[in-house]
């Protein structure tokens, strides 16, 4: 199929540059590709960067993750002087930290399938932020659980899965978004535990089985 789009767009007088053409092999097996543009043998990749989000071969979301948590803190970071600043009110403060350094964390947060290790790393980025935001000193002895109550990153992530799980059972995200959540593959599953699903998180934090979650939404 690669080599296809290659002849056809020459077509069309549209060439590849090899130097800078990569292809990437997602699946379980060690496939060998073996793809040339002109004689040029085409870079084998592990991970490439496509509309600003991470991809990975496994499919696995913690590399985008680890990614978006440095983004925020270098965000949050540009913008110490306001947090810092006496003559800025606490709320104002909140509201800035949530418009310009959780809005770059939560880009595209709703496709993404949430861990353990995951959820650990989002919540030291949000104690970082917060602690840093309410100047919140560690001699305080405040537990970590009472500013997450309180500021709830967690729940901005799955309100976003749960409106995306919403978009997708009602079709408005198209029938094929709907075939690959509802779809099964033909055949046995490798052995060793099931490896967490981006649906398993939305039962998880609705509390509600699958066919529930789609009759409430298909009732709106």
């Amino acid at each position: 199929m690669a080599v296809k789009l290659v002849n056809e767009s020459k077509i069309s007088n549209m060439l590849f540059n090899a130097m800078k053409t990569k292809i990437m092999v997602a699946g379980r097996q060690n496939t060998r590709v073996n793809l040339q543009i002109d004689g040029e043998q085409i870079e084998r990749v592990e991970q490439f960067k496509f509309l600003v989000s991470m991809k990975t071969v496994s499919a696995d979301c913690t590399t985008e993750i680890r990614r978006r948590i440095c983004l925020a803190k270098v965000k949050a970071v540009k913008l110490d002087t306001i947090w810092r600043s006496r003559h800025i009110k606490k709320a104002l403060k909140v509201r800035l930290m949530k418009s310009f350094v959780y809005s770059v964390f939560l880009y595209r947060a709703e496709s993404w399938t949430i861990k353990t290790r995951d959820r650990d790393g989002r919540n030291r980025l949000e104690m970082w932020c917060w602690r840093r935001l309410l100047g919140v000193s560690w001699r305080e002895h405040r537990t970590n659980e009472s500013i997450l109550d309180k500021m709830g990153l967690m729940k901005s992530v799955a309100r976003l899965k749960l409106q995306y799980f919403g978009h997708v059972v009602r079709g408005s995200a198209g029938k094929l978004s709907l075939t690959i959540l509802e779809g099964a593959l033909d055949g046995t599953r490798h052995q060793g535990a099931p490896r967490m699903s981006w649906i398993h998180n939305v039962l998880k934090w609705s509390g509600k089985t699958y066919e529930e979650l789609k009759v409430l939404e298909q009732d709106r």
